[in-house]
């Protein structure tokens, strides 16, 4: 039986990586860790740039940022 939906639609944080800038709640933070896919209601830790305070957030409520540009595209 075949998904109507995209894998990137079910696992909308699956491409996060290590070092990845990341939202949470609206702020841009850098992902540090995270625990294994196999623990329920997992956590992770994240950095914010700016302070460089680290704390642990629900993995879940993660959003992968967008990637920034910088300097000049050449396909423009």
């Amino acid at each position: 039986m075949r998904c109507a939906r995209p894998v990137a639609d079910l696992l909308p944080t699956a491409g996060m990586r290590i070092g990845d800038r990341v939202i949470y709640r609206g702020r841009v933070l850098v992902l540090m860790g995270h625990e294994p896919m196999s623990v329920p209601d997992r956590r992770a830790r994240v950095e914010d740039p700016a302070t460089g305070e680290q704390f642990d957030v629900a993995y879940d409520e993660l959003e992968p940022s967008p990637p920034e540009t910088q300097g000049f595209d050449p396909a423009a």
